[in-house]
């Protein structure tokens, strides 16, 4: 047992970064934790249950029942002391204790006696309170063992309630990041596409019959060429990029019968890829047949590419909110950013820092361009992976220069990498991603595309996080559906155990069939993350527990409730479903029931009208005025109260109405 001091400061700076980390204090009430501190009451039979926090110089209750304040300063902590160990904490007489018998709450109101405490420990074994309860009277034998183990059953399902809520609150965060950039993207794609080319303008003359070029030194230095009196054609159509699915040409004819022709198209020149705008004219001779071709060239690569990258993460953010595995997100957003950066493989890999060793993801190639799918070391290739574990991109011209890769140039030629960036991806503090871009020949890379890079791999990072905090929440809810089963199983016995001696056993299978009607509702709740559930399963649920479905007619059109909403609504129909079997319509084989709802109103004054009526039964009366399932009958909906009960000569007929809102709300 680890045992630990209030007064370490080490400990409770951890305490404090925890319930940081939850995000939990003082936010509002929320039913899933109200219900475990009714059901730790219940277990326990106090008639106190707390779920406590343990700041520095406070506690403080996300959930508590019979008990009034919100929180306590430490002088009146009793939960303090949960935090010495990982054990179950009692204090039989509070009075007889020198820990506890001065605390105000035991000297003055409400003059508390017993206290036991089940320590709230997250997945790291940091305890960061307890879920408690209380008595006002001495209990010198404690819990029995069963209470013990359902309170720190029942504390475990806090802790699991709690990761849950940080893996949605964690999910919410990155959708907004991701609508964020998206937004960012559009404003910037506004300025960059109404910037002008930088640079001047190229003329040029081509002598068609000798097949020869002159042009003016604006127009070589776009190419590339040193300046002569003139070239020979084929030295440019041998520099223009072939097959080039990028080639936009247009042709109009002039007023005076000649035809302008617009081409933008990409060569091949000694500093990589460029793209060229050109603007032509036929000069034709006396046969009519062209003789020259004049024009002016510019070299738009500058905003072509910036238009690309912009165009590839719009797209990028279309394509990532279909897909839902990291292998087909890594293999879109490679295929996109290629494409941008006339790259001639480009992706993604999955990082272990600690071993130094990157999983990389399928990927884009050019034709005739091999994949580098699978594991690799990283320092199989260079030390450049010392830049990328303090976050900083890493951009290499030239392999075969550069001090990092120089020593091991040849490995990556032999993969056709010329020029190699990476940039890593930094999540919560782990370098847990790097992008990729190859070119397997020179590339001058500017600033606006090393940012685009990286913004391409904080999109993909932030898509797969989400992925998997989907994937892990799926994973925590159906733990805490499974946990919350075994609670309540561990409720029924002891439930059974402690009305053993009651001999009105049909009070004892009453309680035990409402406890089953509440774990229906929380299985549909569970599927939908806990924020609300379709009534009509519910509905279909509860009749197919209790065998009933096939004689109950459902008219109405399907809603959600929220979990308070889903609750009431499921205990109600259990109550009505099990009277109608013993006394109503269902007790015979002809008998059946109609379900009929309906909204009225509009906005926040929408109400919802639900209609039970019973149809081909016997002659009903009030059989149970002072019962607990008449009592919850006619508290309504959501507790409203608002219920009209009449027992007719042609069954049961009973409606119901409550505010749509309120039975929508995800709290109380």
């Amino acid at each position: 047992m680890r045992q630990t001091n209030y007064d370490d400061q080490t400990d409770l700076h951890e305490r404090i970064e925890a319930l940081e980390a939850y995000d939990i204090m003082d936010t509002p009430p929320e039913p899933e934790f109200d219900g475990i501190v009714q059901i730790a009451r219940v277990i326990c039979r106090t008639p106190v249950a707390l779920i406590s926090l343990v700041e520095e110089n406070r506690q403080w209750f996300k959930a508590r029942v019979g008990f009034e304040p919100c929180e306590t300063p430490m002088a009146g902590s009793v939960c303090q002391y949960a935090l010495f160990s990982r054990e179950l904490l009692e204090i039989p007489d509070l009075t007889a204790d020198p820990r506890t018998k001065d605390n105000p709450l035991v000297t003055d109101e409400p003059f508390i006696r017993f206290y036991a405490g089940a320590p709230l420990i997250t997945p790291d074994g940091i305890i960061i309170g307890s879920l408690c309860v209380i008595d006002t009277v001495i209990r010198p034998e404690g819990l029995d063992e069963e209470q013990a183990d359902g309170l720190q059953a029942l504390a475990s399902q806090v802790i699991a309630l709690f990761e849950a809520r940080r893996l949605s609150q964690r999910k919410d965060d990155l959708f907004r990041r991701q609508k964020g950039i998206t937004a960012s993207l559009r404003s910037a794609a506004k300025e960059t596409l109404a910037a002008q080319e930088a640079g001047g303008v190229g003329t040029f003359e081509i002598d068609l019959t000798r097949n020869e070029l002159r042009a003016s030194p604006e127009f070589y230095r776009i190419f590339h060429l040193p300046p002569a009196r003139s070239y020979p054609t084929s030295v440019f159509e041998k520099m223009v990029f072939p097959d080039d699915q990028g080639t936009q040409s247009t042709q109009a004819n002039r007023a005076d019968g000649s035809a302008a022709l617009d081409v933008e198209y990409r060569i091949n020149t000694p500093v990589g890829l460029r793209w060229i705008s050109r603007t032509a004219t036929f000069i034709r001779g006396e046969n009519g047949l062209p003789v020259k071709m004049i024009g002016a060239v510019k070299d738009v690569t500058v905003t072509r590419r910036a238009a690309a990258r912009i165009q590839a993460l719009l797209d990028l953010g279309d394509r990532l909110t279909q897909l839902s595995d990291i292998e087909s997100m890594a293999s879109a957003a490679a295929d996109l950013m290629a494409k941008a950066l006339d790259a001639t493989r480009a992706g993604f890999g999955i990082v272990d820092p600690v071993n130094e060793t990157v999983l990389m993801q399928p990927q884009w190639t050019a034709p005739g361009i091999t994949p580098v799918t699978g594991l690799h070391h990283f320092r199989a290739y260079g030390s450049f992976i010392n830049d990328l574990k303090i976050g900083n991109p890493v951009v290499i011209p030239d392999v075969t220069q550069d001090p990092r890769t120089a020593a091991n140039a040849q490995a990556l030629l032999d993969l056709g990498i010329r020029v190699l960036v990476n940039v890593p991806v930094i999540d919560q503090g782990n370098f847990s991603l790097v992008v990729f871009v190859h070119h397997d020949r020179p590339y001058q890379w500017s600033n606006e595309e090393i940012a685009f890079v990286r913004s391409f791999g904080d999109r993909i990072q932030a898509a797969i996080a989400r992925v998997r905090a989907e994937s892990e929440q799926q994973l925590l809810h159906r733990e805490m559906g499974h946990r919350l089963k075994n609670t309540l199983s561990m409720v029924l016995a002891i439930a059974t155990q402690t009305l053993r001696p009651v001999k009105e056993r049909q009070y004892v299978e009453a309680f035990e069939r409402r406890v089953h009607a509440l774990s229906t509702a929380h299985d549909v709740l569970f599927e939908r993350n806990w924020s609300s559930a379709a009534i009509v399963q519910v509905m279909e649920r509860t009749f197919d527990r209790l065998s009933v479905r096939d004689r109950v007619v459902l008219q109405g059109e399907d809603l959600t409730f929220g979990p308070k909403g889903t609750l009431s609504l499921s205990l109600l129909l259990h109550e009505l479903t099990t009277n109608a079997i013993k006394y109503g319509a269902l007790s015979n084989t002809t008998g059946k029931v109609v379900l009929r709802w309906y909204l009225t109103g509009e906005g926040e004054n929408t109400t919802f009208h639900l209609d039970w009526q019973e149809i081909g039964g016997p002659p009903v009366h009030d059989v149970d005025k002072a019962g607990f399932g008449s009592k919850l009958i006619k508290m309504g909906l959501g507790g409203t109260g608002k219920v009209d009960v009449r027992y007719e000569s042609s069954g049961l007929v009973l409606r119901m109405e409550a505010t749509l809102h309120q039975l929508q709300q995800a709290e109380h």
